[in-house]
């Protein structure tokens, strides 16, 4: 017997899904999605809110590959992300052995995709030369996967929220300040959450996808809760994004371009790899 309410904290990409997943799955159930933003906000306080993300089924871990490929899967078929998804291929420069090891996970999993390893001086003239110039220091191959692509982020996060609510889930924007709690003869128990205006919403299971906002919301739900304190568990971190104006012929240039990835050496800084992608108007 599932639970009859369920409260998700947080509508970025994890919150979304969860939301759609479960409506879809325990239809009659009282499922609430808070956020601080509103669900057709034109900017949001989201990681999963940019122009645009890879996705990809490229991984050295195999359960990631299997995970990637469900879930191109569900890009190139499902009406909800079908509109926003590109598969424009990927052009993977790397100095390891990252490629052969993605070539091995797709044969384990018996993947049949157009997918190859690329000498790179014949890399070079791929895609009009677009990555003539790219550094090859220690490189012997590309990975070159015309499965891979981009999605339009935002929009698809959008399309997910709207695809939840249109299926029954109750959408509340607003800002939640800490965690209830009820004391149980074995412990203690979150059963909702405070608002900023000080209404408390509560249900069955509480689920955080609250990012980076994490540590601070456990630390001021209960201060004296060390076990319950984050710590080290979790780490918060940061992309930069970099943004050039294009000509006109750079755009036509660009139209069809793989996402572009480039796995760096961590000698030349703590980010292990920079990649490329464009949004064309």
């Amino acid at each position: 017997m599932p639970p009859t309410s369920y409260l998700i904290v947080g509508s970025g990409v994890f919150g979304a899904s969860t939301a759609l997943h479960l409506i879809r799955k325990y239809p009659d159930s009282r499922i609430i999605l808070v956020d601080r933003d509103a669900h057709d906000a034109p900017t949001r306080v989201a990681a999963s809110w940019d122009w645009n993300k890879v996705i990809r089924a490229d991984y050295r871990d195999i359960v990631y590959t299997k995970l990637g490929l469900e879930a191109q899967q569900l890009w190139r078929t499902d009406e909800i992300w079908k509109p926003f998804y590109h598969e424009s291929g990927v052009f993977w420069i790397s100095p390891s052995n990252f490629g052969e090891e993605v070539l091995k996970n797709f044969e384990k999993l018996g993947a049949e995709v157009d997918m190859r390893l690329c000498p790179v001086e014949e890399a070079r003239g791929l895609y009009g030369g677009l990555f003539d110039d790219a550094d090859y220091t220690g490189v012997k191959e590309v990975l070159i996967n015309k499965s891979s692509g981009w999605a339009e982020a935002k929009e698809a996060l959008q399309s997910t929220i709207q695809a939840a609510i249109n299926l029954g889930v109750s959408y509340i924007a607003a800002e939640v300040t800490s965690l209830e709690f009820s004391d149980l003869g074995d412990g203690r128990r979150c059963c909702g959450v405070k608002l900023a205006q000080g209404l408390v919403i509560e249900a069955d299971k509480v689920v955080l996808c609250t990012g980076a906002f994490t540590p601070k919301l456990l630390m001021d739900s209960a201060p004296e809760w060390t076990h319950l304190h984050v710590g080290d568990r979790i780490l918060a971190a940061a992309v930069t994004e970099g943004v050039a104006p294009l000509s006109q012929d750079y755009r036509g240039i660009l139209a069809t371009m793989p996402v572009g990835i480039n796995d760096n050496p961590t000698e030349r800084g703590k980010k292990s790899s920079s990649r490329l992608w464009m949004d064309v108007y």
